[in-house]
């Protein structure tokens, strides 16, 4: 077989070109600290990297899921708070107005003020929260109550809220308004006494009492559970975190580079190209005279 010039040339000349190659490769995981960028790089460990980034990103969903949990969970705490002080100002005003002090006009007077505080804690029952009724259940986008009189609302709100904290559990994040105002007795007690108090009667404003009671415990049992839900969701947050470092790690020791023995390589690479360049010159360079000799 005979070998021209031209033969060395082309086959110097691609040698050349694959050992740039090798040394830009080596170069970009130098300065990406990337081992692995598509499947062709390493097939078995780009299959890990990507069902590893995908539970990442389920992980970070889940934890968007709690942050808005946890947002509801805060506000109707708040809501809460401020129910069971108005029935604390309420039964106040129905202690002084059974004594037998009191007269009609008093009475009256404690009438008014009790009507403010069904209205306000009717109010706080069609709390809006991120464009959504907070205790409208299953109906969010309509308001749970529209009367302040019994039954207070035309079709009372059924139905849950709850949120996907991981793959195989959704937890229940907060009350619907049935179950704050209505089946707690709040609306019921607070009316009877405002009925009590505009009747005069005394014997019934004391009877009130007892239902004011009631309602106040039935509203800190809800506290709670509230209490036990943000709890839960602390968990399930601590829960996240730690999976999310473990898999994040796991990602890196799949995807990521040693840049210690990136840096090495690409020195090794570049000294090897720089060697092929310098020999490749010289062979080029020969002539018909230097065969001769």
């Amino acid at each position: 077989m005979r070998i021209t010039n031209n033969m060395i040339s082309r086959n110097a000349l691609g040698s050349l070109q694959r050992s740039l190659q090798r040394v830009d490769e080596a170069q970009h995981r130098a300065t990406t600290g990337l081992r692995v960028e598509k499947a062709s790089d390493d097939p078995s460990a780009a299959n890990s990297i990507m069902a590893s980034g995908s539970s990442i990103r389920a992980i970070e969903q889940y934890k968007r899921n709690i942050n808005s949990a946890n947002a509801r969970l805060d506000r109707e705490e708040s809501i809460l708070d401020s129910v069971s002080h108005a029935l604390e100002r309420a039964k106040e005003l129905g202690v002084a107005q059974g004594s037998s002090t009191a007269d009609a006009q008093t009475r009256m007077t404690a009438k008014a003020e009790v009507d403010q505080i069904l209205q306000s804690v009717i109010q706080l029952g069609n709390t809006q929260h991120e464009g959504e009724y907070l205790f409208g259940g299953d109906q969010s986008n309509v308001a749970p109550f529209n009367s302040a009189t019994a039954p207070y609302s035309a079709a009372p709100p059924a139905g849950t809220r709850r949120t996907e904290i991981s793959s195989a559990l959704a937890v229940r994040t907060n009350h619907n308004g049935t179950e704050v105002f209505l089946n707690t007795g709040v609306l019921s007690a607070l009316g009877q006494l405002s009925t009590a108090l505009g009747a005069n009667d005394q014997t019934a404003i004391q009877g009130s009492l007892t239902s004011l009671d009631s309602a106040h415990a039935s509203v800190q049992v809800l506290v709670g559970e509230v209490g036990a839900a943000g709890q839960q969701l602390q968990v399930a947050t601590s829960n996240l975190d730690a999976l999310d470092t473990s898999l994040r790690t796991f990602k890196s020791e799949l995807q990521d580079a040693d840049i210690e023995k990136a840096v090495t390589e690409l020195v090794g690479r570049q000294t090897a190209y720089q060697a092929a360049m310098l020999a490749t010159s010289r062979v080029m360079s020969l002539n018909l005279a230097d065969y001769l000799r």
